[in-house]
């Protein structure tokens, strides 16, 4: 194992947890909220699940969908990290800016893609945590991780920016997301317009009619208030979390749940 490898399993099992659960106990948003809880087991088997999916299994299918665009356009594989046509020669710097902007974009369409009918079923596992904190935020269905990166990832690799963009942004993107679920009742205060917060993505779980279908934005509440679904009313917090349609508990039972769920 690298010395990379170590530090990536120090921080993602133990510094990244630590740091939530301390915040969840210091900034409480429900303070009856207790680090152990119901399905707790579960949701630890999904977040290591969760992150092999995210890191190996998902860029090997984004890979593979891409790779059309390289054999037709007649583009050596070895160039493949390091992007190709206009956008590479851009300097990485404003890759990275460029590929930020287009991916949470892509993202907030991807993430409203998956409310709809056809896919639901494989998004309610994440969205049927009635316990929304830290560790919830990794219950993920392989599915959705996949198809995520597909809508967000593939097109802008194809379109000519360097993977290396989304690999250096990754721990990033995976540490902010299971932040926003976090049990923390931050706000941002005058910058909840500029950035999500773990209020602003936990009314996106709530059970509140009022909440339903939005702030599906990742990063930018702008895509939000933008096409209509912008909610963060001031003052309040949402109370209650999960899905009307039945769960089945377990970690086996809601990965095979999207195969077996009746439409």
């Amino acid at each position: 194992m690298s010395e990379q490898e170590i530090v990536g399993l120090l921080v993602g099992l133990i510094l990244l947890p630590a740091l939530l659960i301390g915040l969840e106990r210091l900034w409480p948003q429900l303070p009856h909220y207790k680090a152990i809880r119901k399905a707790w087991a579960a949701d630890a088997v999904w977040y290591l699940a969760q992150s092999f999916v995210a890191r190996v299994a998902a860029p090997w299918v984004v890979f593979l969908a891409v790779l059309p665009v390289f054999i037709l356009g007649d583009l050596p594989l070895s160039n493949y990290w390091n992007g190709f046509g206009p956008l590479s020669q851009l300097p990485f710097w404003l890759q990275m800016v460029l590929v930020f902007l287009l991916a949470d974009f892509l993202s907030y369409w991807q993430h409203r893609m998956f409310h709809l009918a056809p896919f639901w079923p494989t998004h309610a596992v994440h969205h049927s945590s009635e316990n929304l904190d830290w560790l919830s935020a990794t219950r993920f269905h392989p599915f959705n991780e996949i198809g995520a990166q597909l809508v967000y990832v593939a097109p802008l690799i194809a379109l000519g920016f360097s993977p290396y963009t989304f690999v250096l942004f990754a721990p990033f993107t995976a540490a902010y997301a299971v932040f926003l679920h976090a049990n923390v009742n931050w706000t941002f205060g005058p910058f909840r317009y500029l950035l999500a917060s773990p209020v602003f993505h936990r009314w996106h779980h709530s059970t509140d009619p009022a909440a339903y279908e939005k702030n599906f934005g990742g990063f930018l509440p702008v895509w939000d208030m933008v096409f209509g679904t912008y909610y963060q009313p001031k003052g309040q917090v949402p109370q209650a979390f999960g899905i009307e349609e039945p769960m089945p508990e377990g970690f086996v039972k809601q990965l095979v749940y999207p195969l077996t769920h009746k439409r």
